[in-house]
């Protein structure tokens, strides 16, 4: 298996190059050559890392890491617990992605690739600066995956008063126990982070000598193992080979539905709901055929708080069927600010692979409190956009098996949401929270915008030469 950019296909990589480089080195995004058809059917009575392994086996030649050495990785790295299902009927469940270390989704995906790079840095003596930029869950999950890692310094940004207590309390407190862990609050949004990421790895010589990298959801090793959880999520709903499940996605950045739709193209009959707050770009995208990125509204939903879903290129790279000219068409629209009309043709086949829901604040709440009552079950703001969905769809008649909600995280980490819903702090919540209070935090806050860039390029450089120093 061999990548190449969503922008160029002149020139392929390796898996351990696209891992290592982040960004392609046109600035596009890494896919796979070619997503293969698979006998999923024979898949059906494994575990959870179980078909990750099977996935990577797949994406991942065994040239670069011997299948046993996968083997090996993988099964360190998730066990079967990470993930439970939650029936709420008998056509919905709720598939629990959040039972790793931060206590959400991105644990999973996380905590492999952070292996993965270990993995080729020590084979190869090198040391990697990983830039990050968050709305909320990702610089925790990023932290967690790299902290004591001799290979690996980690720069993350988050937007400050625009993550939940928890989620800071989880970055700052983590930061301040690490030392190749570097924390940056900004006075602005997560989009603002992802422009400031963009800058760093724009300019090539400065990315070159620093060797930057980055562990977002641009990284292809990411979308890799965020495939697995919809063949899971296929065979735990109850449906008979061949019949549709629905999954409705909780939708940011389109890191996790990307994955979904690479899982559709290797022949899993889902339909994928994307599902957004106010943010509702994506939204927008599959009703309209326009794409037309804003300014960020600040939602109950945070971290989904994005105007930039750059995994938009991947999608339409995947359903264009490779169309290097609309990926740059994607970008060109993206940083210039104007809308990018998709044609008839492609507008067609998103509306066959997608449908979409959009949340106000007041629905979250709802769903939330609803949810609750009906179930005694409580969730996210995140995953109840995805059951705001289904509750708002449940009378249509169904043209699929089940549905399938994607919990992106646990309900412990937004306890301001949760109280908004009338719904108190479970215990859990309260002791989590009371132990990061009291624990030791270090962070940068930066507040002056045109500084950004320069305070990272100097801190980054700063850790090179003292890295370069000690070697």
């Amino acid at each position: 298996m061999k990548y190449w950019s969503t922008r160029s296909h002149q020139k392929t990589f390796t898996f351990e190059e696209a891992l290592l480089l982040g960004y392609a080195p046109d600035g596009g995004l890494f896919m796979p050559t070619h997503i293969p058809s698979v006998d999923f059917t024979t898949w059906m009575t494994l575990s959870y890392p179980e078909i990750v392994l099977e996935i990577c086996k797949i994406f991942i030649d065994p040239t670069e890491i011997p299948h046993d050495k996968l083997r090996e990785i993988i099964l360190s790295q998730l066990q079967s617990d990470l993930v439970a299902t939650k029936r709420l009927s008998d056509d919905c469940s709720v598939l629990e992605l959040f039972h790793g270390s931060t206590l959400a989704f991105k644990d999973l995906a996380m905590s492999c690739t952070a292996r993965f790079l270990d993995y080729f840095l020590q084979k190869r003596q090198r040391h990697l600066n990983i830039i990050v930029s968050t709305s909320g869950d990702t610089g925790a999950a990023a932290i967690q995956a790299i902290r004591g890692s001799p290979h690996m310094d980690v720069f993350v940004m988050y937007p400050l008063g625009r993550v939940t207590e928890i989620q800071e309390l989880q970055m700052t407190t983590m930061a301040a126990t690490a030392e190749n862990v570097h924390l940056f609050g900004l006075t602005g949004t997560s989009d603002d982070g992802d422009e400031v990421m963009k800058a760093l790895f724009a300019d090539k010589e400065f990315a070159e000598r620093n060797d930057l990298s980055n562990v977002n959801s641009i990284n292809w090793s990411r979308i890799l193992i965020q495939i697995a959880p919809y063949f899971y999520a296929y065979f735990q709903s109850g449906a008979k080979p061949g019949q549709v499940v629905e999954i409705a996605v909780p939708t940011g950045a389109a890191g996790n539905l990307i994955g979904g739709c690479i899982a559709r193209a290797m022949g899993l009959p889902v339909r994928l709901v994307a599902c957004t707050n106010d943010n509702d770009v994506i939204h927008q995208m599959i009703q309209t055929g326009v794409l037309m990125t804003g300014s960020v509204k600040q939602t109950l939903a945070s971290a989904m708080d994005i105007q930039m879903p750059y995994n938009i290129e991947r999608i339409l790279h995947v359903l264009s069927n490779g169309d290097t000219a609309l990926s740059k068409e994607f970008a060109n629209a993206v940083d210039g600010g104007k809308a990018l009309r998709l044609g008839d043709t492609l507008h067609t086949k998103v509306k066959e692979t997608f449908h979409s829901h959009t949340s106000s604040n007041a629905g979250i709440k709802q769903t939330i409190k609803t949810v609750f009552e009906q179930h005694q079950y409580v969730v996210c703001p995140h995953t109840a956009t995805a059951l705001h969905y289904y509750s708002a769809n449940q009378s249509n008649s169904r043209k699929s098996a089940a549905c399938v909600c994607i919990a992106t995280a646990s309900p412990d980490k937004f306890t301001e949401v949760l109280d908004e819903a009338g719904i108190k702090n479970t215990g859990a919540a309260k002791s989590l929270l009371n132990e990061l209070r009291v624990s030791p935090q270090k962070v940068l806050r930066l507040e002056n915008r045109d500084e950004w860039v320069a305070v990272l390029r100097k801190s980054i450089e700063d850790h090179r030469k003292l890295k370069s120093r000690m070697i």
